[in-house]
Parts: C-alpha cells; structure tokens; sequence
C-alpha cells in the first residue's frame, strides 16, 4: 500500500516525532507493557484528590516585569518611558505589595482575592547564557551549564516514584513535541496536534498502517514496530477518553492554541485517568520590537494566557486546590526597553504558581528594586531565588516528593516558603 508521506514525515506533520524520539530512545518497552494495563487503571475511578501538576512555559523568555508590574519603584518608568504599565494606565494593584497586574491579565484578580495566586519575582538560572536553546534546556533538565545531564527533571520525578500498575496517562505534554522536562527514562507521551479536538483519527490511521495491524505482540517484533503500534493504541485510548468528557463551554476558554490545551488538560482532569503531570508550551515570548505597554505584541497574549488559566481554574472548581500550574520562562529581559518598543535578553525573570496549597494572595521572592546598584551589570535584574529552589519546593509540598540526593545535580536545594 502506498502512503501519501515518508515515515519522518508522517511523523513530523501528526506531530508524533516526540512519541517517536521517546520509545527508540528505549522506553517504548514502557508503552507496551503499560498499555496493556490502560483499560483497568482508567476504568471505573470515581472523582479523587490525586495532585495534579501541570507546568506551562512561555517559550522566547517572556517579560515578566509587565506582568507583575513593580509600578510603584520609581525607576520603573524612568527605564521604561514608553512601554509602562502604571495606575493611569490600569495597572490592577495586588494589594499593598507595590506590585501590579499587566491590564490584560484582569482574569486572574479573582485567584488573587482567593489566594490562589502566588507570583514569584527575581527567580532564574545562576547561569549567564542568554541563548533560548541553552536556557530552556539546562532549565528543563534542571541543570544549569550541565551538559552531561540529559533527563528532564519532570521524568526524573517519574521515574523515581514510578509504580507498575500506574496509568499510562500519567504524564503528558498537551502538545505534539514532547518538552525537554518530560524526556527520560519514564513513557512520557507527547498529544499529536488535533487529537484534542477529535480529529486525530485519520492522521493515528496513517500512522499505524506505517507500523502494521494487529496485536504488537503477533507483529514479532519487541521495538521500533511494537513499540510504535502500542504507543497508536495507547493515543486511541486517550482519544476515546476526550469523547466522552464533559467540555466545560461555560467556563470561558479563549479560542486558541493554549485555551484549547488548557482545557483538554481540564477534561483529562475530570477523567480521572490518571493523570498526574502535564506539560504545555505558549510559544512566541521572545519580543524584541513592538512589544508595548497596554498595547503591542504583548498584551494579547498575556489576555489569552489569563483568560485560560483562569476558565481551567473555574472548571475545576474546589479541585482546584489539588491542582498546581506553575507557569516559567527561561530568562527575563532587561529592565530598559529598547529602542524599538521591545525589551531584549536579560536575567532575573518571574514565576507564577496557581493553585493547590500555594500561599497566594502574597508576592513571593526577595526584591531589591530596580536602582542601577541593584541591578546585574546595570541592566538586567537579579536572581534571588534559583529555579531549581522553586522545583524543588512544589515537588515536595505539592506531591509529597522528598528527592533523592543531587535530584537536581550539583545544586544544594534550598527550601521556599510557596505553600501554607
């Protein structure tokens, strides 16, 4: 039979390269053995308060100063005249903090007032690279300037507590490339692009006629084939899973890339199958020109963001507390905007953490301010709590994880206080 694609090419276009890179980089076995189990893992649970972790990165080191906005330093608007976000502007002031929400992130004021919302500033990597591919991945790996280290430091939590009858959903990346965080020695599982909507069923047809019918065992074969075929079983499944959930249409997702992720993430969720970590990427942070103030490039995109977040956390309801979204980018920007209404590769950068036992309500980390003294080299802001510290932190209170020595290698964790 003839196929319209090669092989890589059918892969690359249902974007299943990741699921691909996964099982021939060994761990297909998983697949195959774990899917076997799907059916009676999935069957029959009732609602739970299994904790769910769901990691949301803004890929192109988003600029997390016009997010939770120091309005009240001085020197705020002195470096940045014309892309500020003041009260006149409609900063939405988080208390007395002297912080403030970007206008178009209003959708998360609620989550705030419930303390629910808990910002993180001046947290980052104590590498100095400002290179988008090397942050991302000693970050994803947990393992700043390590290049020895090749296993995300989601998998690696995985692996350590993983358990032989746990569901073949236990982790997933709502996207078609698996992230970095998710690689490793556990059968993560990267969501091919349409198979959220229902509509995966003739690109997961072309990809199994690739790998031949029949059970993986009667195929003969122990990798690449059989590996593949449970892998397409195991992506059917999970589509039969979002057919028959429960879409929220009242909660108000944006129609978007991320507000349709976030809201299969949610229909998973109310599934129960399973699921214990989920990865997201919201790509396109990286705004050199034209980023703006309450308007530019930036301010839609921080709309769809909050508007997600927030419909997640309305159709999860009271589950919502066992349920943490930690929300990173792999560097900040400098302080000064450019000359083109942008910002440019800085340092110090923010998280936000939405969600289960968090101490929300409060502005978490230690901030310094924005003189020039204060400052790494004048310019970028500094790093005063590791993003490892923050990992560490929500592994351990949010899934009652103690990790094992050198979990994140070379790095002597210290403990945040980030939940109650």
């Amino acid at each position: 039979m003839s196929h319209p694609f090669t092989r890589r090419e059918l892969l690359v276009r249902s974007g299943a390269l990741a699921a691909g890179s996964l099982f021939l980089a060994g761990t297909g076995r998983g697949f195959a053995a774990n899917q076997q189990r799907t059916q009676s893992s999935t069957a029959g649970r009732g609602k739970s308060q299994t904790p769910l972790l769901i990691v949301v990165y803004l890929r192109g080191g988003a600029d997390f100063l016009n997010m939770v906005i120091p309005y009240e330093d001085k020197a705020y608007r002195q470096m940045r005249p014309t892309i500020a976000v003041g009260a006149d502007e409609g900063a939405i002031p988080l208390g007395r903090t002297g912080f403030a929400l970007h206008p178009a992130m209003a959708e998360l004021l609620p989550l705030w007032n419930a303390k629910a919302l808990a910002p993180v500033v001046c947290t980052g990597s104590p590498h100095s690279t400002r290179s988008h591919f090397d942050a991302q991945d000693f970050m994803e790996r947990g393992a700043p300037g390590l290049r020895n280290v090749t296993t995300g430091w989601l998998n690696r939590y995985l692996q350590a507590t993983a358990e032989p009858d746990g569901s073949i959903f236990r982790a997933l990346a709502v996207q078609g490339l698996l992230p970095r965080s998710l690689r490793g020695e556990f059968p993560a599982l990267a969501v091919p692009k349409g198979l959220e909507q229902g509509k995966g069923e003739s690109t997961l047809n072309e990809f199994e006629d690739l790998y031949g019918g029949g059970d993986a065992e009667d195929l003969g074969v122990t990798d690449v084939v059989g590996s593949g075929y449970a892998t397409i079983e195991t992506l059917r499944r999970l589509q039969e899973i979002l057919d028959d959930a429960e879409i929220d249409r009242r909660a108000g997702y944006p129609n978007s890339p991320f507000g349709r992720r976030m809201q299969t993430i949610a229909a998973l969720a109310d599934a129960e199958c399973g699921l214990e970590i989920a990865a997201v990427d919201y790509t396109g942070w990286d705004h050199h020109t034209e980023q703006g103030g309450v308007e530019g490039r930036q301010a839609p995109m921080l709309a769809d963001y909050s508007k997600s977040i927030a419909a997640f956390a309305k159709q999860l309801g009271p589950r919502i507390s066992s349920t943490l979204i930690v929300t990173m980018t792999e560097f900040g920007r400098n302080v000064a905007e450019n000359g083109n209404s942008g910002t440019d590769h800085g340092r110090g950068s923010g998280m936000l953490l939405v969600g289960g036992k968090t101490r929300g309500g409060e502005v978490h980390g230690r901030w310094k301010g924005l003189g020039t003294r204060e400052l790494i080299d004048g310019r970028d802001l500094p790093i005063t709590t590791d993003f490892r510290d923050v990992m560490s932190t929500c592994l351990e209170s949010h899934l009652d994880f103690k990790l094992p020595r050198d979990f994140f290698p070379g790095h002597k964790v210290k403990r945040v206080k980030l939940f109650g």
